[in-house]
């Protein structure tokens, strides 16, 4: 599993104020899953709504294209090789860069201009 630990340390000071407005539902209002997932997996061609081969797994030393997938629709996604599995983005931003919800939610409103 692939662990940004300069990340993680950079939203784990996250201060009460700002994630009392951000939250997971404002996160899933402003931000498209396609776009999401267009920005975090470049070379994968998406091409439509619902389950999506999302190409090589992130999550481990995947050498099987077509072992993960992203849903476009929902946000979800999964590994048939590894077995990681989400249901949203928010899920997505805390297996990849080991963070935890109140983080995933400032990284994401963070990197993305969400107003928090």
């Amino acid at each position: 599993m692939r662990h940004n630990i300069k990340k993680a340390t950079r939203y784990s000071n996250t201060g009460k104020t700002h994630t009392q407005k951000l939250n997971a539902d404002s996160i899933k209002q402003n931000l498209s899953p396609v776009d999401f997932y267009r920005h975090e997996l470049p070379s994968t061609p998406l091409k439509r709504q619902g389950w999506n081969d999302g190409g090589l797994c992130c999550f481990h030393g995947d050498n099987n294209p077509g072992s993960f997938r992203v849903n476009l629709t929902t946000g979800a996604f999964k590994c048939f090789s590894c077995g990681i599995a989400g249901g949203d983005i928010v899920a997505f931003v805390m297996a990849l860069y080991g963070l935890e919800f109140v983080e995933a939610l400032a990284k994401l409103g963070d990197d993305w201009g969400l107003i928090w």
